[in-house]
């Protein structure tokens, strides 16, 4: 009986190792699968965190490359502008002639037309606190390569400028040799018309057209263009005049501030005859002849 009683205990304290190991090998592999499931999670989170990073970090990295890349094409037309204007002050000051400003010469940039589809009229900028006083009352020349190609006038304080062949654009000339005067007034048939001709003065197809600087605008003796028909009017000659100026490329441009020339009281009372003052013998003279007559 103590034999049976015995085995039983050791039979029971075997299985009960058994038992021990198994759990201990269902325990590990449980053990196993949860670590397995942790790690798959712990994976799948910080791959869905730098997934997440990435995408905002390229996000943000495009958007700042694309900065970049608009800074860069902002850059590269303004360096084109600048070279381009450059280019154009190079034209205008390297013709001869008119080189720099001074108290009546002022440089002038073409910002636009007036009015669309209308190609001789154009807003200038321009340093208008250079200008006269009565700037407001006058009215400028505009050349361009050294040869007059309009007007301006101040206008509600911008500087609006009547190109050659306007209806605006009024200015006197000398024509050919026997400086023929002539008021340039509109066009006809793409060239400048020449009015108020004293037709008793010869001009002839050739003819070189060029300011008077009569009329306080312009300067003397800018050119202006060649006469290509003379016409007879009522009374007075009109010249078809092609001009020098091509109204193609505008950019930079010369504005020409003259003050016009006046004639003060001074002058006008010394250029009257002084009855009181004058010699003796010259009164008898003009009175003898005067009683001839």
């Amino acid at each position: 009986m103590r034999y049976k009683i015995l085995i039983f205990g050791i039979v029971f304290f075997v299985c009960i190792l058994v038992l021990m190991e198994v759990d201990k090998s269902i325990q590990s592999k449980i053990l196993n699968a949860s670590d397995y499931i942790k790690i798959f999670f712990l994976d799948s989170k910080e791959g869905i965190a730098n997934a997440y990073e990435r995408h905002f970090d390229q996000a943000e990295q495009i958007q700042t490359l694309k900065q970049k890349v608009a800074d860069y094409d902002k850059l590269t037309l303004e360096i084109q502008m600048l070279k381009s204007e450059i280019l154009k002050l190079s034209n205008l000051i390297g013709k001869g002639g008119i080189t720099h400003e001074d108290e009546s010469i002022h440089l002038g940039r073409v910002i636009s037309f007036a009015t669309l589809g209308e190609r001789d009229r154009i807003w200038l900028e321009s340093n208008l606190s250079a200008y006269s006083q009565k700037a407001e009352q006058k009215i400028f020349g505009i050349v361009k390569d050294n040869v007059a190609i309009g007007v301006a006038v101040i206008e509600n304080g911008r500087l609006e400028g009547f190109l050659n062949g306007n209806e605006n654009c009024h200015y006197d000339v000398y024509i050919g040799q026997n400086r023929a005067m002539g008021i340039v007034s509109g066009s006809n048939k793409g060239y400048l018309v020449v009015d108020y001709i004293p037709d008793w003065i010869e001009i002839h197809k050739g003819d070189k057209v060029f300011t008077s600087g009569l009329d306080g605008i312009f300067l003397e003796n800018i050119p202006v263009g060649v006469v290509e028909n003379v016409r007879e009017n009522y009374g007075y000659l009109s010249a078809d005049v092609k001009p020098y100026g091509s109204l193609n490329e505008l950019s930079y441009v010369w504005i020409i501030d003259r003050e016009s020339p006046q004639l003060t009281s001074t002058d006008s009372q010394n250029l009257q005859p002084d009855s009181q003052n004058a010699p003796k013998e010259t009164l008898e003279n003009l009175n003898s002849q005067t009683m001839q007559d």
